[in-house]
């Protein structure tokens, strides 16, 4: 029995850092990115991470700086002098602009294309904002996910609370699939005629002491999607993962993710997969969605970056829904790209339509080389 005090305490010790690091992590994502709101944070926590904060803030500052220099260089005197000193947000605004001009400044034109997708996950908080985009855009919606019920039932709370339109329900349809347990070919099947295929799945965040979720969901599952997806010749796979899949994976605040069992790295394997799958496709890696309720999109606008040029950052599912929305409307404005999305107030992030920040974002790409 006294050999089996130390093994305990060592245990209780690492559930105890464990679910510090998970409350870092949330912290973290929240943390100010210029204009992000974050007075709802713990004072006493964020005195606590104030320093590594103000690394994942420098960083990004640092990034924004760089884009900067190379705005300026790509454009010269024309923009520079159209923005103030330190304000790469402007500048990003005015390079846009000039880079853009063939597309009518900021209005890009809503593709409008109308494809059946098939939503994977879409029992999660941001499956269902997802499916609920979709129908409401007019899109014919499969919800897949372990149990019909369920959909069906949140499917309805959807209605009943406002948030799917009444008739956009009759484009829902309903089928089973586990991604931990089924085939490719078993998924493959329940895709059927599907023109899209969208990924929502994760390890849930209660599940915060399941060692392997991540490895069976985050990476194995999400990769038999994608192989699915090839079996099933669908035009276009969209993949969410998370912000810090990447170069910026060891990066703070979101590289501390991989504490939860290594999610940011078996997320990377499912990314790797689907890039090399041969499939059009977009990956899409949110900030922290665990604070921004729905309503954030009133007070922070959507602003979307290139791959690998964030590392902290918020943003709502609500928002993430209605840029995958615009993504499956929109194909060829992100086939075969990868972006970064948080949501800031108005002064550091202009109130775009959704296409136009991704038009936006593949121009930046484009300016970066």
């Amino acid at each position: 029995k006294a050999a089996m005090v130390p093994a305990r305490c060592t245990r209780l010790c690492l559930t105890a850092l464990l679910a510090l690091a998970a409350t870092t992590t949330l912290l973290h994502f929240s943390a100010p990115v210029d204009g992000i709101d974050n007075t709802r944070s713990s004072s006493f926590l964020r005195s606590a991470l104030h320093s590594s904060s103000a690394v994942g803030r420098s960083g990004v500052r640092l990034q924004r700086q760089q884009q900067q220099q190379q705005l300026t260089r790509s454009y010269g005197a024309t923009t520079g002098s159209a923005v103030s000193a330190g304000s790469v947000s402007m500048m990003e605004r005015a390079g846009r602009f000039k880079a853009r001009a063939a597309v009518n400044k900021f209005e890009v034109q809503d593709e409008g294309v109308k494809q059946k997708t098939f939503v994977v996950g879409a029992s999660g908080r941001l499956g269902q904002r997802i499916v609920a985009e979709l129908a409401n855009s007019g899109q014919e919606v499969v919800c897949a996910g372990r149990s019909v019920s369920k959909l069906q039932s949140i499917v309805s709370e959807m209605v009943s609370e406002g948030r799917l339109n009444r008739d956009s329900k009759d484009q829902i349809q309903f089928t089973t699939v586990d991604v931990e347990t089924d085939s490719p070919q078993s998924i493959k099947n329940a895709i059927g005629d599907c023109k899209a295929v969208v990924s929502a799945i994760g390890t849930a965040e209660s599940n915060i002491f399941d060692t392997t979720g991540p490895s069976r969901i985050d990476g194995d599952g999400a990769i038999r999607v994608v192989e699915a997806a090839k079996l099933a010749g669908v035009d276009h796979m969209v993949m969410i993962t998370a912000l810090g899949t990447g170069k910026k994976m060891f990066s703070l605040p979101a590289g501390l993710l991989n504490l939860f069992w290594g999610v940011l790295y078996h997320k990377k394997r499912a990314e790797d997969a689907l890039v090399s799958s041969g499939l059009p496709y977009t990956i899409i890696r949110p900030g922290g969605m665990e604070r921004p309720q729905d309503d954030f999109k009133y007070t922070h606008n959507l602003e979307c970056y290139s791959a690998d040029s964030l590392s902290g950052g918020v943003v709502s599912r609500r928002q993430v829904a209605e840029l995958v929305s615009a993504v499956v409307s929109n194909p060829s404005l992100s086939k075969d790209s990868c972006v970064e999305v948080i949501a800031q107030t108005p002064e550091f992030a202009p109130n775009r339509t959704m296409p136009d920040a991704l038009a936006a974002t593949i121009q930046v790409m484009g300016i970066q080389g």
